[in-house]
């Protein structure tokens, strides 16, 4: 039996969750039965939490070498948090570094850094819906089609990695900002659900992750209406986790949100909470706090700030100076009570330790966010922080993760005799070159190479008499130098094509060994489209 049909047939008894008119969260008890045991993939025993740590690799990399290498006795995190997608440059981050201004995402690197399991941010929003119309089968069939292959490719990689998954499937679903239809979304969830069980990926866990979201918003994006979460849910068989995203406690008024106008604040964020983890409770689903962080404290410069623009001006509102012992009694010491006090339901917890204000899509002056004021939330920033917070993940409720880690290498999903582009490494870091979506390309995707100096490298390329190379380029000066096992072997100029699309093969008379690493450095020219070079991958799979 799959385990989802197994899961389903003991939890018939799921009842729904509405939203009083004033806006409190109330359960309402159809059938559900909270003595019931959870029973969940990944589920730690003895009701015990996992301790996960993200959200970026440039952030979990400080984390290493800041407190994991000077205080050997900190508890490691059972896992981390990174975040990819299916929108543009699809699986951004699974094969080369990326960033798009909030940290470099980076799996390989921080998968052979950090041991234990892993936390998924799958993104799927854009204006068209088109990701969540692929997987719900409402698109065209070309569109479907190029969608679930990506979608297959992706479930295998995180299967291949021999950890424990949690997939947050368009996390922060009722998020305005994600702007996702609730129908599309469901189907979209139970396709991926349906999946990973057919794949036979049996350590992904889905999440449904909230947003929670406090503030006044329109339907269907408000969780203080009646019926939010029903409308929302793919289904017991479907769902694993239920998530959330916490930044805001108990005293969310005191700096976090005192610049609000009161109308304007549909429920408190604990209220929101407490409804999400009510509705998991009766469905007998355990939560992950998929997101959480004090945001708008600035742990370094012990600072706290508003999120939101200044009502009064329409624009910035100075932050105020704090102690490390206020900031720990506003936002720390509630958010370790709430844990604590929802240990039946909440069993993994994810903290964001980011230096918000080092990243260009958070970098701001308080007032003036397009994405709102964040701050600084590294931990290390503070003695008395650090101090406190690692006492409390010490407990024995946390789960951590292993010193050890196990290796990993991303598989490769080229074609037979093909070492395609998309599955490359780009080893400038993101910076200089990025996989994305492109029909005319032989798999649906192509590397884009784009500027001098940087480099496109193949590993495990098979024996051959030479290098065929399929690319496109839009300018006549585009000169590669060839490389194998490291050393320079051809320098070339490609004729230009004229276009993006417009693809052509060049034959590259370098020998080729067995298991052989080619590079293509970008010497002079704006930009290269590269496809794929044959011989293709000695160890394909």
């Amino acid at each position: 039996m799959h385990r989802r049909l197994g899961r389903l047939a003991a939890t018939l008894a799921a009842v729904a969750v509405v939203l009083s008119s004033a806006g409190t969260a109330q359960a309402t008890d159809g059938g559900g039965d909270r003595r019931r045991p959870l029973s969940a993939v990944n589920l730690p025993s003895g009701d015990r939490v996992l301790f996960y740590l993200g959200q970026d690799s440039s952030t979990l990399a400080d984390f290493d070498t800041a407190v994991l290498d000077t205080d050997r006795g900190f508890p490691v995190p059972a896992g981390v948090t990174l975040y990819t997608n299916l929108v543009g440059a699809p699986m951004s981050g699974m094969f080369q570094p990326t960033n798009y201004g909030a940290g470099d995402n980076d799996f390989p690197a921080t998968l052979n850094t950090y041991g234990g399991g892993i936390a998924v941010g799958l993104f799927l929003s854009d204006p068209s819906q088109t990701p969540l119309k692929a997987l719900a089968g409402t698109a065209d069939q070309a569109t479907v089609t190029r969608y679930r292959k990506w979608l297959d490719e992706f479930i295998t990689y995180f299967d291949r990695t021999g950890r424990d998954v949690f997939l947050r499937i368009g996390y922060e679903f009722d998020g305005a900002w994600n702007a996702y239809d609730p129908e599309l979304y469901k189907e979209a969830f139970r396709y991926i659900a349906r999946r990973i069980d057919r794949l036979g990926a049996r350590r992904i866990a889905t999440v449904w992750q909230s947003a929670a979201w406090p503030r006044v918003e329109q339907a269907p994006y408000a969780p203080t209406a009646a019926g939010h979460w029903k409308q929302w849910y793919p289904g017991d068989e479907y769902v694993d986790w239920a998530g959330l995203s916490h930044f805001y406690g108990e005293r969310f008024d005191r700096y976090q949100w005192a610049c609000e106008t009161p109308g304007n604040v549909a429920a408190t964020p604990l209220a929101v909470q407490e409804s999400l983890l009510n509705f998991a409770r009766m469905h007998r689903k355990p939560v992950f706090v998929a997101e959480s962080a004090p945001q708008g404290f600035d742990l370094g410069n012990l600072t706290a700030g508003c999120i939101f623009v200044d009502p009064a001006t329409g624009g910035p509102r100075a932050t105020v100076p704090v102690t490390a012992e206020q900031i720990w009694d506003t936002w720390y010491a509630p958010y370790f009570r709430f844990i604590e006090r929802n240990r039946d339901i909440v069993r993994g917890v994810a903290y964001i330790n980011t230096d918000w204000a080092s990243q260009s899509m958070w970098n701001c002056q308080p007032g003036a966010c397009a994405n709102g004021y964040w701050g600084d939330s590294r931990i290390q920033a503070n003695p008395l922080i650090l101090r406190r917070f690692r006492a409390e993940i010490a407990k024995r409720l946390y789960v951590h993760g292993p010193d050890r880690v196990r290796g990993f290498e991303p598989p490769d999903f080229s074609g037979p005799g093909r070492s395609e582009g998309e599955y490359a490494d780009l080893p400038q870091g993101g910076s200089t070159g990025i996989a994305v979506a492109d029909p005319t390309a032989s798999n649906d995707r192509t590397a884009l190479v784009y500027a001098n100096g940087a480099s496109i490298a193949f590993d495990h390329v098979g024996r051959g008499p030479s290098i065929d190379l399929r690319y496109a380029t839009v300018t006549g000066n585009v000169q590669l130098t060839v490389l194998v096992n490291g050393a320079a072997r051809c320098t070339l100029r490609l004729p230009n094509q004229g276009s993006a699309t417009a693809w052509a093969t060049v034959t590259i008379p370098v020998p080729v060994p067995d298991d052989a690493a080619v590079t293509l450095r970008l010497d002079s020219g704006d930009v290269v489209w590269v496809d794929y070079i044959t011989p293709g991958q000695r160890n394909r799979r």
